[in-house]
């Protein structure tokens, strides 16, 4: 696996108000659009992930990206038009953002919870829904994901992933695909 910086953060408190205005201000008017259908939990979740997306480029790149660059393709993963490859995930108390220079990344999080779901189960679904996001592919294609026993690695179809678990903070679970 090529490096890749993630970068996290807590959902609460993240943004303030200034901030999400100028922030969906200088976001395409197709992606703002998108993002207003959300509620206003998802819509500030995923503008949280847009920011720390804006500081991960800033950090390896030396510059943010021009926001207008960014594209939500109908039925497809955001990327930056001039790159670099990104994914971003947030559960309800976590934002997280994936970079890197090759290849596509997948990134998912979730609360531990007190859901009666086991760990194991919660590492299988983080992972899942990795390398489905690295594919670019949506929860219909569930099925099409097989996890290795470990969750180090996955097929999709005749495509291999390699998994990675990511500790980012106490009370959730996380994978790089």
């Amino acid at each position: 696996m090529n490096e890749v910086l993630v970068l996290h953060a807590a959902l609460s408190g993240i943004a303030s108000v200034q901030a999400v205005t100028r922030l969906l201000e200088a976001l395409p008017y197709a992606y703002r659009l998108a993002i207003g259908r959300r509620d206003e939990d998802a819509r500030l979740a995923s503008l949280a992930g847009i920011a720390l997306l804006l500081e991960a480029v800033r950090w390896t790149r030396g510059e943010p990206p021009d926001l207008r660059s960014l594209r939500a393709p109908a039925g497809g993963k955001p990327m930056l038009e001039s790159g670099p490859p990104f994914s971003i995930a947030h559960c309800a108390a976590r934002v997280a953002v994936a970079i890197g220079e090759r290849g596509e990344l997948g990134l998912d999080v979730e609360d531990l919870g007190s859901g009666g779901r086991t760990l194991r189960e919660i590492e299988c679904w983080t992972a899942t829904e990795a390398a489905l996001k690295a594919m670019g592919a949506g929860l219909r294609e569930l099925r099409a994901v097989r996890l290795d026993d470990d969750l180090r690695g996955a097929r999709f179809g005749a495509t291999r992933l390699h998994l990675r678990p990511v500790t980012l903070a106490d009370g959730c679970v996380a994978c790089l695909a």
